[in-house]
């Protein structure tokens, strides 16, 4: 999906540009042929002549270099466009790329009242921390909270007096 309209996006740009570039040559038709009726270049040398104190000739020849310096301007321009467009595209592929890779559980678990066993979509039932490490980017370490290590270890667990509980 995602190619065809990266597709159609560089059609409309071909048939801009292709359109831009035929009113440009139509518009440079049109001052040839008005030029060429009304003799401009003539009259323009004949009022620069005529005015030789004004100094107009100078104006044609800053013209000409504006003419240049605009058309420069705007290659680097538009050379400074595509290459942001470029890197919009790349940033847009790695955020699709990051949206993809983005991992959460939603939902109702299936979770065994007894021995906490998590059911996956096949029916198969896995303990709590595989089942959410291969469906989460979370991770596990484990250790044994104090009501456990009381319950399980009570040989190891100071009392309240700070000494060792002795269960003989």
């Amino acid at each position: 999906m995602e190619n065809n309209h990266d597709q159609i996006r560089k059609t409309a740009r071909y048939l801009k540009t292709a359109r831009e570039l035929f009113i440009i040559f139509v518009l440079s038709l049109v001052v040839y042929i008005i030029a060429a009726h009304y003799d401009i270049l003539e009259q323009i040398v004949a009022l620069t002549n005529k005015h030789e104190t004004w100094q107009l000739d100078e104006f044609i020849t800053v013209a000409i270099f504006l003419a240049f310096a605009l058309a420069i301007f705007s290659l680097r321009r538009w050379r400074d466009l595509l290459a942001s467009e470029r890197n919009l595209k790349l940033q847009n592929k790695e955020l699709q790329t990051a949206l993809k890779e983005i991992r959460q559980l939603k939902g109702i678990i299936p979770i065994c009242s007894s021995c906490k066993k998590i059911r996956d979509d096949e029916g198969y039932w896995h303990q709590v921390e595989v089942y959410i490490r291969d469906h989460s980017e979370a991770e596990f370490s484990h250790g044994i909270c104090p009501d456990c290590m009381r319950k399980l270890y009570p040989q190891y667990v100071k009392d309240d007096l700070g000494g060792k509980n002795n269960p003989n």
